[in-house]
């Protein structure tokens, strides 16, 4: 029964089958059929993935690694190169300019691995030769950076690095007038590079007139004047060239500011403060250096020596162990120091050279010193002992008076606590100046 104005046939009309609407449906499901077919196979991706997050362009890093090097931002820089490098890897500037920025960092290990990267991706380019042979330079294998700069500069003899990082190495082996000349032809070639003006105060420095070296090395601060690096050789240049520890003072301050983790300007402000007499001073400066990087062996040393000298003998001797020996790290207590992952906290032992000789001898005539008839252990022969210590400093140094000294004096003192009398001296032979930072 239908309603009074109801419409039957239109009723009649919705309940048949529409051809059109069966055909849309059929054609509707084979090509969902079709898309998943092809998707098991791997020919379309599915749908409604996300869309992956954009590679970053590696221009925008070199450009940001560039910006942070200007700033002084060492290693901010090195972290942008890096990502350069990485999104490029056969582009061989990144790779040269992080291994540059890592040798003005003093990562020279690091410089040289990335210097060597971008020799495997240009053989034949000059930018490449040139950094390896600075690279190589910096590590102290004079011979193969000599090799390197050579080549660097046949391949391109207008490349002003190659011939500002040549003068350093000839200069390095004491070829002071060849040296000179490629530093001058590298700041003809381009006189606002920062290297050919380092390369020109360098070339001064080594033949003794400081006070051309001192215009050179402020020239190079015009162009960058956030580097650490340069303010620590002008600070050498007053407090070693000059004389004057008050104006290095300045300048190694400048340097702390700019980089206050490193421990470099902490040693020189350290040297310096002790020349002039204020051993007090110095003793903080490098157990400040010791809060930002406890791990460094020659801050050890170098603490351990002036604690000696303040006759702070049992302070001393625990520094001038990490020094020489290495070993754990420890806190006031005596417990060991751990990182954030638990491990403990270690100190790599310096080998014997003319930067550790005075730990070598100092640690042993502190031993020496603690000796006595009543317990002689420490002029025994084991490695720490007294006469292997002093040995070791006097076949390394054989004609270093001072050396000479502390193994005299030790070696009296252990003789007659073998003999089992009292040692002679109430104090031990002290050491003298360290090698300069």
């Amino acid at each position: 029964m239908y309603l009074s104005g109801s419409h039957p046939d239109l009723r009649r009309r919705a309940r048949r089958s529409n051809p059109r609407r069966i055909f849309f449906f059929i054609t509707l499901i084979a090509a969902g059929l079709f898309l998943f077919v092809l998707q098991r196979q791997g020919t379309v991706k599915p749908l409604f993935i996300p869309t992956p997050t954009a590679t970053r362009n590696p221009i925008s890093f070199a450009d940001e690694g560039a910006a942070q090097f200007a700033a002084g931002n060492l290693k901010q820089a090195i972290v942008a190169y890096t990502k350069a490098a990485e999104t490029d890897p056969k582009n061989v500037d990144y790779k040269v300019a992080l291994a540059r920025t890592q040798i003005y960092s003093g990562q020279y290990a690091d410089a040289l691995v990335n210097a060597q990267n971008a020799l495997l991706v240009a053989p034949n380019s000059a930018k490449s030769n040139a950094i390896y042979a600075w690279a190589l330079d910096w590590i102290g294998d004079l011979d193969a950076a000599q090799a390197a700069a050579t080549k660097a500069i046949a391949l391109d003899s207008n490349y002003a690095p190659a011939n500002a990082y040549y003068a350093e190495i000839l200069l390095d082996q004491g070829q002071w007038d060849q040296g000179s000349n490629y530093a001058e032809m590298a700041l003809r070639l381009d006189p606002n590079l920062l290297e050919a003006r380092r390369a020109m105060g360098y070339a001064y420095e080594v033949q003794g007139d400081y006070e051309q070296a001192i215009q050179y090395y402020k020239s190079a601060l015009e162009i960058n004047p956030n580097l650490a690096t340069l303010y620590i050789k002008l600070g050498v240049m007053y407090r070693s060239g000059l004389q004057n520890p008050e104006q290095a003072i300045i300048y190694f301050s400048k340097a702390n500011a700019l980089d206050i983790e490193n421990v470099e300007p902490y040693l020189y402000l350290s040297r310096t403060y002790y020349q002039i007499d204020k051993i007090g001073t110095a003793i903080q400066y490098l157990q400040e250096a010791l809060t930002h990087d406890p791990t460094n062996p020659r801050v050890h040393g170098e603490l351990g020596v002036l604690l000696f000298k303040r006759k702070n003998y049992e302070g001393a001797l625990p520094e001038l162990k990490l020094a020489v020996f290495g070993g754990s790290l420890t806190d006031e207590e005596g417990q060991e120091v751990k990182d954030k992952n638990g491990n403990p906290v270690t100190v790599q032992g310096l080998e014997l050279s003319n930067l550790s000789l005075a730990y070598y001898y100092t640690l042993g005539n502190l031993r020496a010193f603690n000796a006595t008839s009543a317990s002689p252990e420490s002029c025994g022969s084991d490695p720490d002992d007294a006469p292997t210590l002093l040995r070791l400093a006097l076949n390394f140094a054989p004609d270093d008076p001072t050396v000479q000294g502390s193994y005299a004096d030790s070696m009296a003192i252990c003789d007659r606590v073998n003999q089992g009398l009292p040692p002679i001296s109430e104090t031990p032979t002290e050491p003298a100046s360290t090698p300069e930072p």
